[in-house]
């Protein structure tokens, strides 16, 4: 047996062991040779090795969804304001003891260099089962070299410069061979693309049952990683940023290069479409609803709803079905425990709940509600022209705060509750629109509101003052699946969650990615260029960027220059992966979150009932103020203390 001190040491060293690892160590034989005997516990081990994934379901500790003002908002529940995603959406990120700390796994984040140790375990440890066939072997191999990038790659995209944790540390390592350097961003890039190249050739194309194995990695999915690894390399705040010049550490090394490098997004473009090009041989594709696959509440579906359950169930849809998911997350949140190959997701169940809408009653159960959509998001979606509002020049801009009452024939009877007065604002946008956000006047399309088999719903959203419910905001449906159950009961509105996999990363991302690249590498845009953005816009029900902009935008030629398609590039993104985890990381990595971050919280005025009196726009409080320093999260000063040679983020 193992010297036990020893052991006992490494667990320190490791951090918390998850429970699934524990498990397997008899209690008088805690030894790492005892971890890998066999096969069953080798399988165990793998799975602490996922278990670290950060959860993007996970409303206050995933850095995504709630750390800013932009997309979600809370402006009614002190406690959603004093949890850890309120404080930094607040401006309270700080040095001396910073929220979400993934780097030392205190206050909201957990230690992914724990993750990257077990991961180092792992691999050097998986010779040992003699019971496990080599090909599997060498498919788990390859899978938790996959996770060590990946973990690389999420405390990159948080902190720019990282500690590169090769190796695992001995127990005999000196302290002063402890004393680590962040790498340059370049050189960190290099290290994880390298780690997923050693990977892919060793992964299935996909996976041999979804059902039981979601979750785990495929080509597919390291690709697509790859992928983004490179944008992330090649995009502003790490190509070329002239903010982070002064960045040095105490060995004289520029921690990300102020020198802008064009070959960046050449690499990014090779690796995209090498992504996309291995999507479509395992057989995805963008996400088209099937009216007749979905029970029989859906048969009667016209082809306005049909077009808003292509656009809803591309996120919702059951795994099975959803063509156009490359990675999702494993655990059921119906009833969370998930399948077979449970992987340690958290559920999305208690997500779901804080937004689900209030729709019948002012009884207000424990949650429900709890976070809007920003009042911002309504304005960011396109008219059913394709262009911006305030680019349409068939659109009432200056009057969109009016009021207007849906009238029968007038081709919103499936969005707005004819004989009901609403904004302006809300006609005549474009089908994500509707898809996406619950309003006043509005419908919420779920299973158990619809009517004549699914081709019609009820009630409608009534949110003006002394109605069901007041905010003044928005409410991001996209993420509620059209199979939820909410009905009214004698206490209340009651709700049930749909069980399905949220998507990691989608194929219409790597469209608009792609897009994206070769933009950035051609002098000028071309039909390339609109390719693949058009793929992703027909399948939203709108027409291509160049004849959109050519029929119905004040500035026709916008689509024609490397920049005006930059910007045209930029704002699909935000509304096609809207709500989905993916706004936060494009916007840090564009570098424009003081166009976004910074915006004045907003809402409709919630003090009357009379329409002319409610949509009037009133900023609530005072907007978040903005610096370079906030595209990067600090490290905490005592680990500052602790290792001499790590620097500060810039800034901080």
């Amino acid at each position: 047996m193992k010297n036990l001190i020893k052991i006992i040491s490494a667990f320190f060293l490791m951090g918390m062991v998850s429970c699934d690892f524990l498990d397997v160590v008899p209690d008088d034989t805690a030894t790492l040779d005892h971890a890998f005997s066999n096969r069953s516990v080798t399988d165990k081990f793998l799975r602490t090795c996922y278990s670290h994934l950060p959860d993007p379901t996970d409303p206050f500790y995933y850095p995504a969804h709630f750390t800013s003002k932009d997309e979600f908002i809370c402006e009614r529940d002190s406690r959603a304001k004093r949890s850890i995603a309120g404080q930094i959406a607040d401006g309270l990120q700080n040095a001396n003891n910073p929220l979400q700390n993934y780097w030392s796994g205190v206050n909201g984040g957990s230690n992914l260099y724990t993750a990257i140790r077990d991961c180092n375990i792992f691999l050097n440890n998986i010779h040992i089962p003699q019971d496990l066939e080599d090909w599997e072997r060498t498919k788990w191999i390859a899978e938790v070299k996959f996770l060590k990038a990946y973990y690389h790659f999420f405390l990159m995209q948080l902190y720019g410069p990282i500690v590169i944790a090769d190796e695992e540390v001995p127990l005999s390592t000196s302290p002063e061979d402890l004393m680590v350097y962040r790498e340059p961003v370049d050189e960190c890039v290099d290290y994880i693309v390298g780690l997923l190249d050693e990977a892919i050739p060793d992964l299935p194309l996909v996976l041999p049952d979804p059902a039981t194995e979601m979750g785990r990695i495929s080509q597919t999915i390291a690709l697509s990683v790859k992928a983004k690894v490179l944008a992330w390399a090649a995009s502003p705040l790490f190509n070329g940023n002239t903010d982070y010049k002064d960045w040095v550490d105490n060995r004289g090394r520029q921690l990300i290069s102020d020198t802008y490098d064009a070959s960046k997004w050449e690499r990014a473009a090779t690796a995209i479409k090498n992504a996309i090009d291995t999507c479509h041989l395992a057989g995805l594709q963008l996400y088209v609803f099937n009216k007749y696959s979905g029970g029989p509440q859906t048969y009667n579906m016209n082809d306005t709803l049909v077009q808003m359950m292509t656009i809803r169930k591309a996120i919702t849809e059951d795994i099975e079905r959803n063509t156009g998911v490359i990675w999702a997350t494993q655990e059921s949140f119906a009833d969370g425990k998930g399948g077979a190959a449970s992987l340690g997701f958290n559920v999305l169940g208690n997500m779901t709940r804080m937004l689900m809408p209030f729709m019948y009653t002012t009884d207000q159960p424990f949650y429900f509600n709890y976070f809007d959509a920003s009042w911002h998001m309504a304005e960011l979606f396109y008219t059913n022209k394709g262009v911006p509002m305030d680019e349409d020049k068939t659109f009432n801009y200056a009057g969109r705060f009016g009021v207007r009452r849906a009238t029968p024939g007038d081709k919103h009877e499936f969005y707005i509750a004819t004989g009901e007065t609403t904004s302006e604002m809300h006609f005549n946008r474009e089908p994500r629109f509707y898809a996406d956000l619950a309003f006043d006047r509005g419908y919420v399309e779920i299973a158990t509101c619809t009517t004549n088999g699914g081709a019609s719903f009820s009630p409608f959203m009534q949110w003006r003052y002394g109605e069901i419910y007041t905010s003044g905001m928005y409410s991001p449906k996209k993420i509620i699946a059209f199979e939820t159950s909410g009905s009214k009961g004698a206490t209340g509105q009651s709700y049930s969650p749909h069980d399905y996999r949220f998507p990691l990363i989608r194929l219409a991302d790597l469209y608009l990615l792609y897009s994206e690249a070769l933009n950035e590498i051609k002098a000028q845009p071309d039909n390339e260029v609109y390719y693949w953005i058009d793929k992703v816009r027909e399948n939203v029900g709108l027409n291509g960027v160049v004849s959109s902009w050519q029929n119905a935008s004040t500035h026709p030629d916008k689509p024609n220059t490397k920049t005006g398609m930059r910007e045209i590039i930029q704002r699909e993104r935000l509304i096609e992966l809207a709500f989905e985890g993916q706004r936060f990381w494009d916007i840090r990595r564009w570098k424009i979150a003081d166009k976004y971050w910074s915006l004045p919280p907003t809402k409709w005025t919630v003090t009357s009932k009379v329409p002319e009196e409610f949509y009037i726009p009133m900023v609530y409080d005072t907007k978040r103020q903005v610096t370079f320093r906030d595209y990067l999260y600090p490290l905490r000063e005592y680990d500052l203390r602790v290792n001499k040679n790590l620097v500060q983020t810039y800034g901080w």
